[in-house]
């Protein structure tokens, strides 16, 4: 009798969670207080294996998005899901990885989102000058938890795929950029670095929980610096010893 009880509940467990993963997506979200700015459309599938078609936030249409939900986390008390997200998005945003949620609170990991750098500028200010930037984002999360106002604990890295920008002076070659980041109780470190044959430059910043930053940079001319922003380098301090111009910034965010 004692062995039949533990049995008879993990059965019971099982069933329960097998019924409710495979009720229909739609009616769960029926029931689900979403918040007002949050438009989910052409939904489909169930609550474990489901996609909705269009997915908008305050207008902007993100495209359609599948999940795959995995049951056995909700016996250690997490909800977490496979994900891929992004088609027909206005933004051209794609991504894919793992979310979740435990007691700790959202949390991801593996997660890649990936659109155009021409996209991400439209949200920026406007430069002062004409320059056009090419080539794609790329934000890898290796692992995440969330926490206000920016993260609990987190490490990761953003690349900045491109061959060059584009000035009314000249084009300068850049190449790859990198940045790796981490994160530890909402204090975020950023090293960043670039090479090629026109330049190579690198950064560090940190940002902390009161939105206050703090960044020193500096960049090398390389053997293949155009000749038209040689030019502008005498309106420069002098370089290093190792030639490299430095600078520092701080401030804080908006």
């Amino acid at each position: 009798m004692k062995k039949v009880i533990p049995l008879s509940l993990a059965l019971f467990m099982v069933f329960l969670i097998s019924a409710v993963v495979h009720v229909p997506a739609q009616v769960v979200l029926n029931y689900l207080p979403l918040p007002s700015q949050l438009g989910l459309s052409g939904v489909s599938g169930s609550l474990w294996d489901g996609r909705a078609a269009g997915v908008k936030w305050q207008e902007n249409n993100f495209g359609a998005i599948n999940w795959q939900l995995a049951p056995l986390k909700f016996l250690t008390g997490k909800v977490e899901a496979q994900v891929r997200f992004g088609r027909g998005s206005d933004m051209q945003i794609t991504g894919r990885g793992t979310v979740g949620m435990s007691t700790l609170g959202p949390y991801a990991y593996n997660l890649i989102v990936s659109l155009p750098v021409a996209k991400v500028l439209e949200a920026a200010p406007p430069l002062p000058i004409p320059v056009e930037f090419t080539g794609q984002v790329e934000l890898s999360i290796k692992s995440m938890i969330y926490d206000a106002p920016y993260c609990q604990s987190g490490t990761g890295s953003l690349v900045w795929n491109t061959d060059k920008i584009i000035t009314p002076l000249d084009e300068l070659a850049l190449g790859p950029v990198v940045a790796n980041f981490a994160c530890q109780n909402s204090e975020i470190t950023l090293n960043a670095e670039q090479r090629s044959q026109h330049v190579s430059s690198a950064a560090d910043v940190v940002l902390s929980p009161n939105r206050t930053y703090q960044a020193s940079a500096w960049f090398k001319p390389g053997s293949n610096f155009p000749q038209a922003f040689s030019e502008q380098l005498r309106w420069l301090p002098e370089p290093d010893g190792q030639g490299r111009y430095q600078f520092t910034y701080q401030g804080r965010l908006n």
